[in-house]
């Protein structure tokens, strides 16, 4: 089982470094050394402001500690036939776990070492003594330790001591000492630890392993991951999951409009795609975000504008799949009824877009003369999508 471990780890190395060569392309690093210039800036500034430290400063604290302590998902680099293959392997499962997790821990100190090291500052402002502030950056790393020890215990049919949510709570309450008790807080998580560990050597040794539940959260961390990097390129592994959203039944009704068979098919495959509702959330929050943000009234303009394009650009491709099925070709119906269907929810789409991004150009610079050309401009991209763009995109697939 150490054997395998080696060679999975290898594999997973290797794959990482091969999306990582997207991700951290010369656009990116030189975007990210230019806001993490502006936001260090920005954080001495406010640092600054905070002489002395306010009332709520120790809250703050207290909250990002907690916060810091809950990543670290278990790598255990488990493939969907293990459960068949390696079951007569589980006595041995132990070494392949206990290798596991010395790789976990060593990666979850790469955000916690991070997130410390951002907080270094606002400690030295609270509590101007270096052993208190090495007993709250202690706590914190005991307790990411403890929260990753108690996700390895869900790979066991016993499971952890506690639900998750008391698990939560513990930590809460262990992390809101550090407030007036560092030092108590950190020897407090340091023995939630120790009984967490022992907990886990005891499973180790005879407790019965749940593969599924193993090869499941694997899976769901991969996933993840695969998400991320298909924001940069093309992901071969990453399978797309339709999920059921009973909160955005009110959105597919709006998109559907006077509800017909493709309409309400296209609603659904936007608001239940990983990918496609998904971008269109993450493009609209952006776009809102700037122009909210932005005092040049030109640039909101035409930020909206081209907020409005980008979404209506990336959600037209929703029509090839269903073309692409051949059912769709033996309906007994028309065939512009797929193409009315789309244009009817993607002019939905626009209405949305251009009224939330009105408002939030609104919120800094309301003025009569700014929603006018708001409307104006968002009108004059409605209609050419709408015109212009999506009837030669249907088009150019019909060929």
């Amino acid at each position: 089982m150490s054997e395998l471990w080696q060679q999975r780890a290898k594999a997973y190395q290797s794959e990482i470094l091969k999306y990582l060569k997207y991700v951290l392309n010369d656009h990116l690093v030189l975007a990210l050394l230019f806001f993490g210039g502006g936001l260090g800036l920005a954080y001495a500034n406010w640092l600054k402001t905070l002489q002395p430290l306010p009332n709520y400063g120790l809250i703050l604290v207290a909250v990002v500690s907690f916060l810091l302590t809950l990543p670290g998902q278990p790598v255990l680099l488990f493939k969907n036939a293990d459960s068949v293959f390696l079951m007569s392997q589980e006595k041995n499962i132990s070494a392949y776990l206990r290798k596991s997790l010395r790789r976990t821990l060593i990666s979850v100190l790469i955000p916690v070492g991070i997130g410390s090291l951002l907080l270094f500052p606002l400690l030295a402002l609270a509590y101007h003594q270096l052993f208190l502030v090495v007993g709250v950056i202690l706590t914190v790393i005991l307790g990411s330790f403890t929260n990753v020890l108690i996700r390895y215990q869900g790979c066991y049919f016993a499971g952890p001591r506690w639900d998750r949510k008391i698990t939560l709570l513990i930590d809460a309450i262990i992390i809101s000492l550090i407030i007036r008790f560092p030092l108590i807080a950190a020897m407090l998580m340091l023995g939630w630890l120790v009984l967490e560990w022992q907990r886990l050597n005891h499973l180790m040794e005879s407790g019965s392993f749940n593969w599924q539940a193993a090869i499941d959260a694997e899976q769901k961390r991969m996933g993840r991951l695969y998400r991320f990097f298909s924001l940069f390129t093309t992901v071969k592994n990453l399978t797309v999951k339709a999920k059921r959203r009973r909160y955005a039944d009110g959105l597919v009704k709006f998109l559907a409009g006077k509800s017909s068979m493709f309409s309400y098919l296209y609603s659904i495959m936007i608001v239940r795609s990983g990918d496609l509702g998904s971008l269109m959330i993450r493009l609209l929050i952006v776009g809102m975000l700037i122009v909210a943000y932005s005092d040049q009234e030109w640039l909101k303009l035409m930020v909206g504008a081209l907020t409005t394009y980008l979404i209506v650009i990336q959600l037209v491709d929703v029509y090839r799949p269903v073309q692409a099925n051949s059912m769709v070709q033996v309906y007994p119906v028309d065939a512009e009824m797929a193409q009315k269907g789309l244009l009817s929810v993607l002019k939905r789409i626009i209405l949305l877009s251009a009224i939330l991004l009105t408002l939030a150009g609104c919120v800094t610079n309301w003025s009569f003369s700014f929603l006018g050309w708001a409307i104006v401009v968002q009108a004059i991209t409605a209609w050419l999508l709408s015109r212009w763009l999506v009837p030669r995109y249907i088009k150019k697939i019909n060929r």
